[in-house]
């Protein structure tokens, strides 16, 4: 959702003082949306998009955001920004879970033990973890990966914190067997 897009969102707006406020809100904040958004995915087109993502979220809460005061629908325009910037980072790394590139990644910036490493090869912890079921590769991924906490990793899958500990260090159990290791993965 590139800046072309934006004036179209406005005009998909039915009604005509919604419309006007968002227009405001989009005048008075787009620099500062955009600056928030550039600093976190370091990116012109990504931020761009966050920008227009956050519009349109924003438009499902015009009735919040005209009860605020100023200073309060500047941070919380910033926040949603901010929310927004983040989950297309994170949705882009889950992207990359999925190839091969992130498998290497994995395996390459040392969140797998390096004994395992040297011992086994990428090419033997990539099938290894290609092996796993859908649930431990999961969750493997969003700890070493996407370095998220057993908390952060039950809020996304659903479970509670210490289902997430169990998971993992199953899945950590199965990982070293596969690999024919005795030691369970840090």
């Amino acid at each position: 959702m590139g800046n072309a897009l934006i004036p179209l969102i406005f005009l998909l707006m039915d009604d005509e003082d919604d419309r006007r406020f968002l227009e405001s809100v989009y005048l008075d904040y787009h620099r500062l949306m955009y600056a928030q958004a550039l600093r976190i995915t370091r990116n012109p087109q990504a931020a761009e998009d966050a920008v227009s993502d956050s519009l349109i979220a924003l438009t499902k809460k015009i009735s919040v955001l005209r009860g605020l005061e100023c200073n309060k629908l500047r941070s919380y325009v910033v926040i949603t920004v901010r929310h927004t910037a983040i989950s297309q980072l994170n949705r882009k790394k889950r992207e990359r879970i999925d190839g091969d590139v992130a498998i290497e990644d994995l395996a390459g910036q040392g969140h797998v033990d390096d004994r395992l490493l040297e011992q086994a090869g990428v090419e033997r912890i990539r099938d290894a973890i290609r092996s796993l079921s859908a649930r431990e590769k999961d969750l493997m991924m969003m700890r070493y990966f996407r370095e998220m906490t057993d908390e952060e990793i039950a809020a996304e899958t659903g479970l509670k914190p210490v289902s997430v500990r169990v998971h993992l260090s199953r899945a950590r159990k199965n990982l070293a067997r596969l690999l024919g290791g005795k030691e369970e993965l840090p």
